[in-house]
């Protein structure tokens, strides 16, 4: 069974919880959580958050609690969303 990946950020004066959901197939869920929120929202990713989740893919694969599987999608869909370049 995949687990969820999650982790805390700060935003405009607010913390938000994300939780990456492997909905099945290829599929994610990206939900959000605000302190002063009652429920998760869906919300659409930035390139930043993609990058964040393949680091903490990448982490969780060499712990061996994630699937090679697991790392080659989002490795797959972080692609697709690069960083732009700082000027």
């Amino acid at each position: 069974m995949r687990k969820d990946i999650g982790w805390q950020e700060r935003h405009d004066g607010g913390k938000y919880r994300i939780r990456v959901v492997f909905a099945g197939g290829d599929r994610l869920q990206w939900r959000r959580l605000a302190s002063r929120m009652e429920g998760w929202l869906d919300f659409a990713p930035t390139p930043e958050h993609w990058q964040v989740l393949l680091e903490k893919t990448k982490a969780r694969y060499v712990r061996r609690q994630a699937p090679y599987k697991d790392l080659q999608l989002v490795e797959r869909l972080a692609a697709q969303h690069p960083v732009p370049p700082v000027p």
